[in-house]
Formats: C-alpha cells, structure tokens, sequence
C-alpha cells in the first residue's frame, strides 16, 4: 500500500462571507473537515494522510499523532504543490487529493479510485447533475432560462433552449 491522501483544507472561504471558514463548520455533530479526515483514517487505504491548513494548532491537538499537518500556500493550487513536494520523499504511487469542504464521498469511492489507478494515469470521481443551469445530453447543451427554473420549482413545465 503505497497510497497517500492529501486533504486541502487551507482556504479562507472568501465567498462564503464568514469568519469560520467552511471546512471548520459543523456538519452532522462534527466539524466538516473531521469527516474527511476520520473517513480517511477509517479506510486503512493510505500510508499517511496529510492535511494542508493554515490553522495547524487547531487541527494538531485533535489529532496529534494520526495525521501530518503542513502550512497551505496562498491558492489551492499552491497548496497542492506544496503537499505534492512534501510527499515526494515518499515516491507515493498513488496520490488522492480531496478538498475539506466536501464530507459527504464514501470509502466506496475511495477504492474505486485507487483500483481506477491501477490502469489509468489519473481518475477524476463526478456526480451526474439533474438540478443545473446548464447541462448536456448526448451532443447538446440545454441552458435553462430564469423564468423557466422559476416554475420548475413552482412544478409546472417550461420549454428548453437549444444551442
């Protein structure tokens, strides 16, 4: 098992137009990035997690020994790096990298993953969306008006646009 979770947890939620950033609210009894980091551990699939955060003392008391803790850079992407050049030490054969924010993906998904990687260079996971602006079906995009989202809503029908 030479498999490594890096968890990116270092973003400021600047959208989110609070002082709390996302991945420190609680969600289901528990802050959201402890979902992530618990169904992590919980796996047994990863030689070490690591965690990217700028708030290292609150995340290194709550799991003192179980998880590395390292400084984010000032964008994901620079975070990513960061924790890419850490784990290169390692020679990691596999890499996963998740954002904090979203707890809900299973252990499931994480042994797809990792067996996707055992004949591909990398795997990217996606959810089929039924309820977005714009999506496509076969070769066709659909973009779906205010108006016609209104009272979809409301369950009436409405028409769609083709491009």
């Amino acid at each position: 098992m030479n498999n490594y979770f890096v968890i990116l947890a270092a973003g400021k939620s600047k959208r989110f137009n609070d002082k709390i950033a996302k991945q420190f609210y609680n969600y289901k009894n528990k802050e959201i990035i402890d979902h992530s980091i618990e169904k992590s551990l919980n796996s047994n699939l990863f030689k070490k997690i690591i965690v990217v955060s700028n708030s290292l003392n609150q995340l290194k008391k709550k799991y003192p020994n179980k998880i590395k803790i390292i400084r984010g850079g000032k964008e994901r992407s620079d975070s990513s790096l960061i924790a890419l050049r850490y784990l290169k030490k390692f020679e990691p054969k596999n890499v996963l990298i998740h954002d904090a924010a979203r707890p809900d993906f299973s252990i499931k998904l994480l042994k797809k993953l990792i067996s996707l990687l055992k004949s591909n260079t990398a795997v990217i996971p996606f959810v089929h969306s039924k309820d977005t602006i714009k999506y496509k079906i076969k070769n066709f995009i659909f973009y779906l008006v205010f108006n016609c989202i209104f009272r979809v809503n409301k369950r009436d029908h409405c028409s769609i646009r083709f491009e």
